[in-house]
C-alpha cells in the first residue's frame, strides 16, 4: 500500500462513511528522510532476506516484524492496496448502517462496543442495536480489567440503549469476504430469535504470521516466540512486535509501541556491542472509547470514565497524531460535517 491505514479512526470511519475516511489514509512519502519505502506482498522470511512475491528480494541486517494482526470486520482489506478501495469499503458499511434500523453486533470485544459506541453517537435511540457475546462479560480480558471499568461499561452501554447477550453463542454464516451481513434475517440467541437488518461480525482477530518461518512460532497461537529482548528465540537479529509475538499481555497499539522503543533502543546496543534492554510487560490496561463522549479506561486497580476516554482517545481517535507522525500534518483535511 502507498498509504499508511489510521486502524485507531476505521470503525468511527465505518459510521460517519465519506465525511470521515479521508482522515483514515495517510500518504507514507514523507516518512523516511533517510532510506526507502518498498512497496510489495511478503512471500516469505528467511535467514538474511526477505522474498517478495514479485521476486524481489531485500537483504537485511537487521528485521524487525511488525506485521500487527486484522479484526475480521477488517479481512476484506486483506488484498486491498489503493486509497479509494480501503475507503470504499468504510463508505459502504457506514451506508448500510444508516439504512439499517435494527443492529446485531456478534462479539464483545473492543471491535464490536466501540462501534456500537460511535452508531449511538451520531444516531442517538433511533436504531435497535444489539451486542451477544459467548464471554460472561463484554470486554473480556483474562486477566481482568478493574472492576470499576466493566460497571462504566455496563452502565453506559444500558443508557445507549444496547441489548446486551452474554454467554450466548452465535451461528452465523460469515465468510472471508462477508463480516457484514445484509437484510432482514433470525438470528437465535438461547431460547430468543431477534429479527434484525445488519449483522455485523466483530469477533476475535487474524494474526499476520504466514510469512515467517515455523520454527519461529508457538504451534497453539501462531505467535512468534520472543525473548524478554523481543529477539525471535535463536535468531540474534530479528525483532518481533506488537500483536504478532507471545508476549503475555494485552495486545493494544500503546503497548506495541512500547515494545518498538525497546526494539529500537537493543539493535543500538548490539551494534555498539552492549548490554541489551528487557520488556517488561505491561499489566491489563485498556482504553475503550464509546463515541466521542463516552467510554471507560482500564488502569492497573483503578478506572476512568468517560471524560478521560473522550480526552485521551474518544475525541480525535488520535488522527492528528498518525498524520504528525508520518510527517503528514499540514496536508491532513477537516472532518465533513
Amino acid at each position: 500500500r502507498d498509504v499508511m491505514v489510521h486502524k485507531f479512526g476505521a470503525l468511527r470511519g465505518m459510521v460517519y462513511g465519506d465525511k470521515f475516511t479521508h482522515r483514515l489514509v495517510v500518504p507514507q512519502d514523507k516518512l523516511l528522510k533517510h532510506g526507502k519505502i518498498v512497496h510489495g506482498d511478503i512471500k516469505s522470511v528467511e535467514p538474511g532476506k526477505v522474498l517478495l512475491k514479485d521476486g524481489s528480494e531485500l537483504e537485511f541486517d537487521y528485521l524487525v516484524c511488525a506485521t500487527g494482526s486484522r479484526s475480521k470486520l477488517a479481512d476484506p482489506l486483506a488484498d486491498v492496496s489503493t486509497r479509494d478501495g480501503i475507503m470504499a469499503y468504510w463508505n459502504n458499511i457506514a451506508k448500510e448502517i444508516e439504512k439499517a434500523k435494527s443492529i446485531m453486533l456478534v462479539g464483545g470485544g473492543p471491535v464490536s462496543v466501540e462501534l456500537i459506541g460511535e452508531i449511538a453517537d451520531k444516531y442517538g435511540h433511533e436504531k435497535q442495536i444489539y451486542l451477544a457475546t459467548n464471554k460472561d462479560k463484554v470486554l473480556y480480558n483474562d486477566p481482568p480489567f478493574a472492576a470499576g471499568f466493566y460497571k462504566k461499561i455496563d452502565k453506559q452501554l444500558k443508557k445507549l440503549g444496547v441489548n446486551v447477550f452474554t454467554s450466548e453463542e452465535v451461528q452465523m454464516p460469515f465468510e472471508k469476504d462477508n463480516p457484514v451481513l445484509v437484510g432482514e434475517r433470525n438470528v437465535t440467541l438461547g431460547r430468543k430469535d431477534i429479527t434484525v437488518d445488519l449483522v455485523i461480525n466483530g469477533t476475535g482477530s487474524i494474526i499476520n504470521t504466514y510469512m515467517y518461518p515455523e520454527a519461529w512460532k508457538d504451534g497453539e497461537s501462531a505467535r512468534i516466540k520472543v525473548l524478554p529482548t523481543l529477539q525471535v528465540e535463536g535468531v540474534d537479529n530479528v525483532f518481533a512486535i506488537g500483536d504478532i509475538n507471545n508476549v503475555r499481555e494485552t495486545k493494544l497499539g500503546y503497548t506495541a509501541m512500547l515494545q518498538a522503543g525497546v526494539a529500537v533502543k537493543n539493535i543500538i546496543a548490539l551494534e555498539k556491542k552492549k548490554k541489551l534492554k528487557k520488556y517488561k510487560p505491561s499489566k491489563p490496561v485498556i482504553l475503550v472509547p464509546l463515541g466521542r463522549k463516552g467510554g471507560a479506561v482500564a488502569m492497573p486497580g483503578f478506572s476512568l470514565g468517560p471524560f478521560f476516554a473522550s480526552m485521551l482517545k474518544g475525541k480525535t481517535v488520535f488522527v492528528e497524531m498518525s498524520w504528525k507522525n508520518m510527517n503528514q500534518k499540514k496536508a491532513l483535511k477537516p472532518e465533513i460535517k
